[in-house]
């Protein structure tokens, strides 16, 4: 792709991880008209870690609540509390896709499984202070699942 006149390249800086580890009581249900199900994942707490942000995933402050078409591409639409390390509150709401791997195609990271594609873009709710930068950065994100125990590993990235 070429450059035109006026336009700015975007480019990825890696701001934060968060570790985001789940109970065990997981709801699902269906199917739904038109097919597909409804999933609910509650957190239990987590971890936040980076350059750009430090702090921990509120425990039982959210859930992941899924969507999974008919297709079988799982719509994700996540809801946690964040506490940065100087006590800011901050809300997120991650909003993306997980399409589970083909059966014995899947990638394996710590001896979990991965799906094909788990993607999202989050936005952010900050109050007026040090983290605000939050609130106006576009960032796109990128999912690992693990077990043993269960979490996900989630990597933002700041578009520039």
């Amino acid at each position: 792709m070429t450059e035109q006149a006026g336009q700015v390249p975007a480019h990825l800086e890696y701001a934060f991880e968060m570790r985001v580890d789940f109970r065990p009581e997981r709801c699902i249900f269906g199917p739904l008209p038109g097919g597909g199900s409804q999933g609910y994942t509650p957190c239990a707490g987590g971890q936040i870690y980076g350059p750009r942000l430090s702090g921990k995933v509120v425990p039982d402050s959210g859930a992941d609540y899924a969507d999974v078409r008919g297709d079988g591409t799982i719509v994700i639409n996540s809801h946690y509390l964040l506490e940065a390390d100087d006590g800011t509150k901050i809300y997120i709401n991650n909003r993306g896709y997980l399409i589970p791997a083909a059966k014995g195609a899947a990638r394996i990271v710590n001896g979990t499984p991965q799906p094909s594609y788990f993607r999202f873009t989050p936005t952010f709710v900050v109050p007026a202070g040090s983290h605000e930068w939050l609130g106006r950065t576009l960032f796109v994100g990128a999912g690992e699942r693990r077990s043993d125990p269960d979490h996900s590993i989630f990597t933002y990235y700041a578009v520039s």
